[in-house]
């Protein structure tokens, strides 16, 4: 959170007011019941495809950035995104925590080992989720606006 935050500090984005879409709204109140309920081999599980997509994502980004170079202009910030989370850095923090992740579950019984995978599957599916609905531009339905 540290990360998105410095990013609303430096472009002058006040959150104040935002309000949470609704594949946000589930995916991150999954994550709060699985972290705050339950062990924490549960809930690293849980959290690593939000690192590890985001490294995705970064990488991915990074490359074709480097195929495209300057036919294609992008705000600075843009830019930044890209250098964050496509970076060797942030490439080393996920990788840490896959060993972490890895080395929980190399110590736990096999089925902990099952309930780490269903909720790490279950966080796949819900960061899918959540990048589809930027992408589509999801919002609340009209009728539950203002209400």
């Amino acid at each position: 959170m540290s990360l998105h935050s410095s990013f609303f500090k430096k472009w002058n984005i006040n959150a104040q007011n935002a309000k949470a879409m609704p594949n946000t709204l589930l995916y991150t109140s999954y994550l709060l019941r699985t972290v705050s309920t339950r062990d924490h081999a549960e809930g690293m599980a849980s959290l690593l495809p939000c690192f590890w997509v985001y490294m995705h994502v970064g990488k991915c980004m990074l490359k074709l950035r480097e195929e495209l170079g300057d036919q294609v202009k992008r705000c600075p910030q843009f830019d930044e995104w890209i250098d964050m989370y496509g970076g060797d850095e942030f490439e080393k923090e996920v990788t840490d925590y896959i060993e972490m992740v890895d080395d929980v579950a190399s110590k736990a019984s096999a089925e902990k080992v099952e309930l780490m995978k269903e909720h790490f599957l279950m966080c796949c599916k819900l960061e899918h989720m959540f990048w589809d609905q930027a992408m589509d531009q999801m919002d609340w339905p009209s009728e539950l606006n203002d209400k």
